[in-house]
């Protein structure tokens, strides 16, 4: 089997991205001959995140270079999180670091020179008579380090246990613009060295970081995440309410399961989830971080501690409120040697450092209340005035305590526009793009919202994200600003075109893509936000729009991606609202979309009930497109319960409606459905046929999803007949197709049947681990056909034994 090529990530400043490009460009010819695969930040496509898509290729590279220059040890963010993860991934062995001295400066003092058996004497590149020459040398260096690192020629003995290092995706906050200032608590010690102790992987023990807004737990927790990345191997949770509409345990496990690289686990019913999560991270020492604990409802809180409490791992809340039965970590006001040194850093950002003087300090620090995101504001008030005296005098004389006097007088330096996108802002989980804020606030052309963030940033009111494509209020700054946006008399109008352009934007992009599927899921937090707020406003009609572009099954977002638990409550919110707005035809639809919902999740009881209610409402308003479609439901459910005829019966008369309404998706899912239950049945031609007349069908209409699940008929039926090279084709274009679109849901089946072919075919080590992979899945899914995996995969390993 051909060897993978060694992936190769840049870490560079962007003021150095001229010579970047020359390099890459040399390395165009190792990627070619398959050595490598090189990766920088231009290759992130739209719908990625892009500090997420950073972290995930730190962490999976083999190697690293480090592109150093002056600008790059100059920038916090090169040096405190690209350089610092690399650093830690060679220290592990599991990544191999190689500077690139790019222009002269100081790099031997930094960390970068500690580094083993590397030149102390490297010649930048720019000192080079001819750059195209030193590159050359470069990409040389680079191919001897790739071959290095590729599989031998298969002459080694391999052993069954090796295995790849699983996909982790830990999102994390980045530092500080400013960097990261120390903390010690009312007792001297360092609080991120107590974390760190409170939290090391085996003590399994939840602890809370607790302190007032805007005090600075989240850059804390941040910290200690980002420093025990290593000793927990990657196997950190970062979870934030902060916006997140309706943030509940099933939120929590969501995020735990996608972070974790196993997103299979957002399709089970709550009960089971509940218990695979917690399997999950007892399978190695982990660590969960909950931040904004606070926001979150009480009734939710209960069941967030009950199921941290039976679970076995490290867990990590940052709240206001101090939380019972856990390690208590109090955050209190920055003494005066932490904000001397924070506030000197602040002046560093602006546009005179030199009118900070230590009198200056002092009084910002009193304004303040010691509480360091206050303190920002402040030293963007007096940057932008560059009168300290004055605005500290008018400080002083507000109303409220010091964070509501600071944000106030913020506010009131804005403009009507920095106002009107601070306020949109608020609306935003966890981040917004420009072009959404602009929407949202009412702006009619790009530089009005140019100008805005640019004066918003100015005062540190906002926190720019993934190259300053998306816009952020966080914390203390969201709470207010909310606060604000509640006594606005403008209130709705924001929130009304908040809900306008998500649900505009998810039904542009309805269709079932890949594409699609990337941008909508980017943007999931926030459409379901805006679901969310439509509801609250009474605003029926775009909560069922929501429900019908992003979770009507099986092909739309929410449905296809696995985020079954977001998927039902919003159609249980969409149902609601069509019996508030006494819209029949809407409760019929929505009704049946969340049986289908249920089903899926194996709750056939509560689905049984609304296929009834959406049959009962089709049948009275003569909608005989929806009753044909229910009734296609309920032949699967007979056929799940094991009532043969029941279904077939129940296939026949939708079939029947589908034909004289001319809907040939219809047709064509009926179809399919009555060619497995022939083949249940042993009928293989008339299985064969009616797999055929489907295929042809959906073909003509376009969509994958079904064409997959057709092939993977196919292909089973092939193989009982002895087929075996005509079933491997189909069950790898079935395969191709399902992983193209993201949908995890076939997998299992697919993985199952091609170990059994597999095994037809004599290759019992590749049908064990394709059995494996199937089982894995199963149990998660809390799946019958579990039990068969697992005898199969028993049966074949002792065989080959």
């Amino acid at each position: 089997m051909a060897s993978q090529p060694v992936e190769v990530f840049f870490s560079y400043a962007h003021e150095d991205e001229g010579l970047r490009d020359r390099l890459a460009t040399q390395l165009k010819a190792l990627e070619g001959e398959g050595v490598i695969r090189a990766w920088h930040d231009r290759r992130i496509v739209a719908g990625q995140k892009w500090g997420d898509e950073i972290d995930a290729r730190l962490n999976s590279a083999d190697i690293i270079l480090l592109l150093v220059s002056p600008d790059f040890l100059a920038s916090d963010y090169c040096r405190t999180v690209e350089v610092k993860r690399a650093l830690e991934r060679d220290a592990a062995g599991k990544a191999r670091v190689i500077p690139v001295i790019l222009r002269p400066c100081q790099w031997t003092r930094t960390p970068i020179g500690q580094l083993q058996a590397l030149p102390k004497d490297g010649k930048p590149v720019t000192r080079w008579d001819d750059r195209d020459e030193a590159f050359l040398d470069v990409a040389e260096g680079i191919r001897l380090a790739a071959e290095s690192l590729l599989p031998g020629d298969g002459t080694e003995e391999e052993t069954d246990n090796e295995q790849e290092e699983p996909f982790v995706s830990v999102s994390i906050p980045r530092p500080p613009v400013i960097g990261f200032v120390a903390r010690r608590d009312e007792r001297g010690r360092d609080i991120v060295g107590r974390l760190k102790e409170e939290l090391a992987p085996g003590r399994n023990q939840p602890v809370t970081l607790s302190g007032p807004g805007g005090i600075g737990k989240t850059t804390l927790a941040a910290e200690a995440a980002r420093e025990l990345l290593a000793v927990y191997e990657g196997w950190i949770v970062w979870s934030s309410a902060d916006g997140r509409a309706d943030f509940t345990l099933l939120s929590l496990l969501d995020d735990i399961s996608t972070q974790l690289g196993r997103a299979d686990l957002r399709t089970l019913a709550p009960a089971v989830k509940e218990e695979q999560v917690r399997a999950l991270v007892a399978e190695a020492p982990a660590l969960v971080v909950l931040d904004n604990y606070e926001t979150i409802t009480d009734v939710e809180k209960e069941r967030v501690e009950a199921w941290f409490k039976s679970a076995r791992c490290s867990a990590l809340f940052t709240s206001r409120h101090r939380i019972n039965e856990t390690v208590f970590v109090q955050v209190s006001a920055m003494s005066r040697v932490e904000a001397d040194e924070f506030l000197e850093r602040l002046a560093g950002q602006t546009q005179d450092a030199q009118i900070f003087t230590a009198e200056v300090r002092r009084r910002v620090y009193e304004t303040a209340a010691a509480n360091p995101f206050v303190m920002q504001w402040v030293v963007g008030q007096i940057d932008e005035a560059q009168e300290p005296d004055a605005v500290l005098k008018e400080l002083a004389q507000g109303k409220g305590d010091a964070a509501e006097r600071v944000f106030d007088r913020s506010f009131n330096l804005l403009d009507d526009d920095g106002r009107d996108a601070l306020l949109a802002l608020s609306l935003f989980a966890p981040s917004a793009t420009r072009e959404a804020l602009s929407a949202a606030a009412g702006f009619d052309d790009e530089g009005r919202v140019r100008e805005a963030v640019r004066n918003l940033h100015r005062l540190w009111l906002v926190k720019l994200l993934d190259a300053h494509h998306r816009l952020a209020v966080e914390g203390l700054t969201r709470s207010m600003a909310a606060s604000r946006l509640s006594e606005d008399p403008r209130a709705d109008e924001f929130r009304r075109r908040f809900v306008a352009y998500f649900l505009r934007y998810a039904r542009e992009r309805r269709e079932p893509t890949p594409e699609n599927y990337d941008v909508l899921e980017a943007e999931k937090d926030n459409l379901l936000s805006a679901a969310e707020t439509a509801f609250a406003s009474e605003d029926w009609g775009s909560v069922t729009g929501m429900a019908y572009a992003l979770a009507k099954p099986p092909d739309r977002v929410l449905c296809v991606r696995g985020y079954w638990g977001e998927a039902v409550r919003l159609g249980e919110q969409a149902l609601q609202a069509a019996r508030f707005s006494q819209d029949e035809a809407g409760i019929a639809g929505l009704s049946h979309n969340l049986a289908v919902m249920y089903q899926n999740r194996g709750e056939l009881a509560e689905a049984r009930r609304l296929y009834g209610e959406s049959l009962e409402t089709s049948k009275r308003l003569g909608d005989h497109g929806l009753v044909a479609i229910t009734l296609h439901q309920l032949g699967w459910l007979a056929r799940q319960q094991g009532e043969v005829e029941e279904a077939r019966r129940l296939y026949n008369e939708s079939l029947e409606i589908e034909k004289g309404l001319d809907n040939q998706r219809g047709v064509a899912f009926t179809l399919h459905n009555l060619a497995v239950l022939a083949a249940d049945q042993g009928e293989v031609e008339e299985a064969r046929r009616l797999f055929g007349e489907s295929l042809e069908i959906k073909k003509r209409l376009g969509n994958q999803a079904y064409v997959a699940t057709t092939l993977h008929s196919l292909a089973i039926l092939a193989e009982g007949e002895g087929g075996l090279g005509e079933a491997r084709r189909l069950y790898n274009e079935s395969l191709e197709i399902t992983n193209r679109l993201g949908d995890k849901g076939n997998l299992a089946l697919i993985f199952y049947n091609l170990g059994g072919l597999e095994e037809k075919e004599g290759n019992k080590a590749e049908a064990a681990r394709l059995f494996r992979e199937s089982l894995s899945i199963f149990e998660r899914l809390g799946s019958p056909y579990a039990e068969l995996a697992r005898r199969e995969l028993a049966r074949v390993e002792g065989e080959g034994s």
